[in-house]
Parts: structure tokens; C-alpha cells; sequence
């Protein structure tokens, strides 16, 4: 039986495969621009506004994200894990574009990209040995789902603009943190908080808003997600 992952001490993936899949994600993420350009997910009223971003952003986002995954994940759990969150960032790249254009997150997306995860990440378990990782992101993505719903609730009471979209995104940003480690949930958690708090606060001081605008907060959760993944803190759990 092969042993356990090793988070932190990770080895690194090759170069090559680190380049290889910087390319593949900008071709794939040319794709997903030219998918989202007809705008399909927006309503009848949002047909005529133009978009908050350039489209250039996602394959280049995409070719980042894929090369950070590569670099990340690409030699753990006999190769099988990169393949999770290779398919977790293209649905995290479209959600985020959706989101910060219609400030909606479609559950079109984020219901499909539960089954495809927990699959890839059940694999990767297979592979390594790991399965408290597997329970353990189990358990990480029911927590934050479970938060994310009261403060939905709270929102609805309140008047804000924060959805019951981001609550569906949350539990897919306690899947993906938390199989690698319960410290990973928690940086994740905060930074997403604390990046859209200095958004609102730097769109304040440019007059570009004011303390009544919904922010769109799927996009700083991927943020933060991202944050926690590159940043390898320790794990406690």
C-alpha cells in the first residue's frame, strides 16, 4: 500500500509539465472565451450591457491557473490529483467571469462540478492511500456550505446582495481546500473576506462605488482559494 500524501514537503512537477499545461490552459481557456462571449448566461435585460472585463483575462487566467496547478499537484497521488483541480479551475474561471459580469453564479455550473470533484478527488485518494483526505474535504465543504447558508439567510433578512450562489460555490471551495489540509479551508475562508473587504474599501476611496454596491463575492472565494493553495501552509489536521 502506498503511503499517505505529504502536503507541505510536496515535490515539485517538471518544467515541461508545468509548460505543457500553461499552453493547454490558454488554448482551453480561448475556448471558454469565445463560449462566453455569446453571453448564453445572461438574462433578457443584461443582454445589451457591456462586460465589467476584457475577455482577454480568461485564457490568460486559465493558462496561469493550470501552470500553478501543474507546479502544485502534478507529481502527488501517482498523477491523479492535477486532474481534479485542472477541472475545478476551468469551472472556477467561468463561474468568476459570470459572477463579476451578472454578479450570478448559474447552477448550471457549480451543481455538475460537485460529482466531477469528488470523482477526481476519490481517484486520487484510490491512488495515494489517503482517504482522510477525502473525509476530510468531505467534511470541509458541509461546514462552509452550512456558514455560507446562514449568512445567506442573514443577507435575505438584511437586504444584501449576498446569494444562495455563493453558498452552492462554498461547499466547492471546501471540497477543493480542504482535501489538502483543514489550515488550507481557513486561509482560504479569511482571504476571500479580507480581499473583497479591501476591494469595497478601494472602491471607496476612488469614488468608483459607494457602501450600498453589491460586490461580487464568488470571485474573491476563488481568490482566496487560490491564495490558500499556493501559499502550502502547514496543515494542523
Amino acid at each position: 500500500m502506498s503511503l499517505p500524501v505529504t502536503w507541505v514537503d510536496a515535490p515539485g512537477a517538471p518544467i515541461w509539465f508545468v509548460v505543457a499545461l500553461a499552453v493547454a490552459g490558454g488554448v482551453v481557456g480561448e475556448v471558454l472565451r469565445r463560449r462566453l462571449a455569446t453571453g448564453g448566461y445572461r438574462l433578457d435585460d443584461e443582454l445589451d450591457r457591456a462586460p465589467r472585463l476584457s475577455s482577454v483575462a480568461i485564457p490568460v487566467a486559465l493558462a496561469l491557473l493550470w501552470a500553478m496547478v501543474a507546479w502544485r499537484f502534478g507529481p502527488l497521488a501517482q498523477w491523479t490529483l492535477a486532474p481534479a483541480y485542472l477541472g475545478f479551475a476551468f469551472v472556477a474561471v467561468a463561474l468568476g467571469w459570470i459572477d463579476a459580469d451578472v454578479h450570478r453564479l448559474p447552477r448550471g455550473l457549480t451543481r455538475p462540478a460537485y460529482p466531477m470533484l469528488v470523482a477526481q478527488l476519490a481517484l486520487a485518494s484510490l491512488a495515494s492511500g489517503d482517504w482522510d483526505a477525502l473525509r476530510r474535504a468531505a467534511v470541509a465543504g458541509a461546514v462552509l456550505w452550512a456558514i455560507y447558508f446562514v449568512l445567506a439567510l442573514v443577507a435575505a433578512l438584511l437586504g444584501s446582495g449576498f446569494g444562495f450562489g455563493d453558498v452552492t460555490l462554498a461547499g466547492l471551495v471546501g471540497l477543493a481546500s480542504g482535501y489538502v489540509s483543514v489550515s488550507t479551508t481557513l486561509v482560504a475562508s479569511y482571504a476571500a473576506f479580507l480581499l473583497a473587504g479591501l476591494y469595497g474599501v478601494v472602491r471607496l476611496v476612488l469614488r468608483r462605488g459607494t457602501r450600498k454596491d453589491d460586490i461580487a463575492f464568488g470571485p474573491w472565494m476563488l481568490v482566496g482559494l487560490l491564495v490558500a493553495l499556493v501559499v502550502q501552509v502547514r496543515p494542523f489536521m
